[in-house]
């Protein structure tokens, strides 16, 4: 598998590089899984949250028929009502694609249910469960939900009209 960033690509499988991922890293204190992550882990956590960023349903439309991903969009603005750049993905989908591959790396994200997302304690003899109330498998991580406020249609808070430049 080959990380494939190409905006507009017909075989592109991420919105962004690892280059780009670590340069977004770069100055936080609370990386270090990323940076000690190896080449192949980052790759694969980006390919893994672009697949379920892309998933999800946004404003606009995608700017071509041919490209494999949903960005770049057209007929799409940004929170400032601005027009956004047809010809690159959005900043706000690079850095939830960011987070959320920071997510995989941790273990904080699973695509998968275990079957335990309901409990946060369970102990075997004698029984004793603790009930994990609003986690689930395949739950975006909130800052995830809150990066994508306004652009994801149906996600928490207001959307905003996508409307023609």
């Amino acid at each position: 598998m080959a990380l494939d960033a190409t905006a507009k690509g017909t075989s592109s499988n991420s919105y962004v590089t690892q280059a780009e991922a670590t340069s977004y890293f770069g100055d936080r204190s609370d990386t270090t899984d990323w940076t000690g992550a190896t080449t192949t882990v980052k790759d694969k956590s980006l390919v893994t949250a672009t697949f379920v960023l892309d998933m999800e349903e946004y404003e606009g439309y995608p700017t071509t028929s041919t490209q494999r991903l949903q960005w770049p969009r057209t007929g799409f603005v940004n929170r400032q009502y601005a027009n956004v750049d047809e010809d690159t993905v959005y900043v706000v989908v690079k850095e939830a694609t960011y987070e959320l591959a920071l997510a995989i790396i941790k273990g904080e994200y699973t695509m998968s249910d275990t079957g335990l997302e309901g409990f946060r304690h369970v102990k075997v003899g004698p029984l004793d469960v603790t009930p994990n109330l609003g986690r689930r498998a395949a739950q975006l991580p909130e800052i995830v939900v809150r990066m994508l406020k306004g652009i994801r249609v149906g996600g928490t808070g207001i959307n905003i009209p996508a409307r023609r430049g």
